[in-house]
């Protein structure tokens, strides 16, 4: 497992972060978690903190890489993240059951 750290420029700390891995021997990456405060949204630190973990993914070998996000609307920014970053959807559906 892998992390990045975005500093804020002005000095409020942190302003996102990104964490994945990496199979090799699938050529496979992915993204595990990818924050950013609100206050930095809209500012291109979550491009550049996937840009920075693919760029590594790369470096070990990774020819594809996965992540992820919620279908519901306040995920609505990330998946249009994604998308601009050239990941392309694909239909899932996840089932939950009380026991």
């Amino acid at each position: 497992m892998y992390v990045a750290v975005a500093e804020a420029d002005d000095g409020d700390g942190i302003a996102g972060y990104v964490a994945w891995s990496v199979d090799p021997d699938r050529r496979n990456g992915a993204v595990s978690h990818l924050a950013v405060a609100a206050r930095h949204r809209r500012h291109q630190v979550g491009t550049a903190l996937c840009e920075h973990a693919f760029a590594h993914m790369r470096s070990l070998g990774a020819e594809v890489v996965e992540i992820g996000t919620g279908g519901d609307p306040f995920h609505a920014p990330a998946r249009a993240l994604y998308e601009r970053l050239g990941c392309t959807p694909l239909p899932t559906a996840v089932y939950y059951r009380e026991l």
